[in-house]
């Protein structure tokens, strides 16, 4: 029990040092890191929201969608972007001399990575509340939620990172891996709007997961799931209504409503 004890506390402890340390380091460029983190999910969310007028249901799925994107992609993925970087810089030979574990080093760079997705993820937040009246009913899932899905592609990034020959081919790696990983799973869509293939290989991508406990964290406002008909040519939402719109999905034109 005592050797348990004192591996939990070594790890904890080079978990610490390690996400102070590298806290340290960006203090004098966390305001780019932030706004490098924040920028795409915002804009997404924007981009999406020009198309339609906007229902409680679709709402959830925008915000969510980028929520899940800044945590898991810009949290967890680009750990590989990260890592290749501190090997570029001759960083990582340091790192690797200390006495602490793969773990304590993948979980430290996380936390780190995690903590520059908060505001983004507030903003968002402050987005849904103040602009749609959308606010999170269950904060506790919704905490729960951020934080798994900041972990949710640490071990992916983490293995791009270690395994790349060189920091190069770790961030285009990761920037190909990372469109896969939320466009291909029902993250910003319904998982009905998806072909049928990418419905069962969806599972096994930590995404899908995310965002759907980040929407069940709203679902107080929203109600059920909404039903689907497919066709060949176009995907529609059935009486999901709220305030007598439709919520749809059109394969040539995007979301409409």
């Amino acid at each position: 029990m005592r050797r348990v004890w004192a591996a939990v506390r070594k790890f904890v402890v080079d978990t610490w040092s390690m996400f102070v340390s590298q806290a340290l380091a960006f203090r004098h460029m966390w305001f780019w890191s932030v706004v490098m983190v924040t920028f795409i999910p915002l804009c997404t969310m924007g981009f999406l929201l020009l198309f339609g007028k906007p229902s409680p249901e679709r709402i959830t799925y925008i915000l969510t969608g980028s929520i899940t994107y800044a945590v898991s992609s810009e949290a967890g993925l680009s750990l590989g972007q990260r890592i290749g970087a501190m090997k570029m810089l001759r960083v990582f030979d340091y790192y690797a001399s200390l006495p602490i574990s793969k773990l304590s080093f993948i979980c430290g760079l996380n936390l780190n990575a995690l903590l520059l997705c908060v505001p983004s993820s507030l903003l968002l937040v402050v987005i849904s509340v103040l602009g749609f009246h959308h606010p999170v009913r269950d904060p506790l899932l919704f905490l729960v939620a951020f934080v798994l899905g900041g972990f949710s592609l640490a071990g992916v990034g983490a293995m791009i990172g270690f395994y790349s020959r060189s920091g190069q081919i770790a961030s285009n790696v990761t920037q190909i891996v990372d469109p896969i990983l939320v466009f291909f799973a029902p993250v910003y869509m319904p998982e009905e709007a998806l072909p049928l293939v990418l419905r069962y290989t969806s599972w096994f991508m930590p995404t899908k997961h995310v965002a759907r406990l980040l929407r069940s964290s709203f679902r107080g406002a929203t109600g059920g799931r909404v039903g689907v008909h497919r066709n060949p040519c176009w995907i529609h939402h059935h009486q999901q209504c709220h305030g007598g719109q439709v919520f749809t999905f059109d394969r040539g034109d995007g979301m409409t409503g």
